[in-house]
């Protein structure tokens, strides 16, 4: 049995292929009109402490957890 171009699923094969070529080229042209935006200079030392901190809430969950 061999397939011709009239077989739908080689047809959708080759659509699917086409349409992922122009959606890719598509892509391209977008970006290449792309403007570049500045990126704000954050402080190296913010305010507040961050990370880990042992909070109210969190010493309740440690005492549950230990009993």
């Amino acid at each position: 049995m061999s397939r011709d171009a009239s077989d739908p699923r080689k047809t959708r094969r080759s659509f699917l292929r086409d349409l992922a070529a122009v959606g890719g080229a598509a892509a391209v042209a977008g970006s290449a009109n792309a403007q570049t935006t500045t990126v704000p200079v954050v402080d190296a030392k913010p305010d507040r402490p961050q990370g880990y901190r042992l909070t109210p809430h969190i010493r309740k969950y440690y005492d549950k957890a230990r009993s």
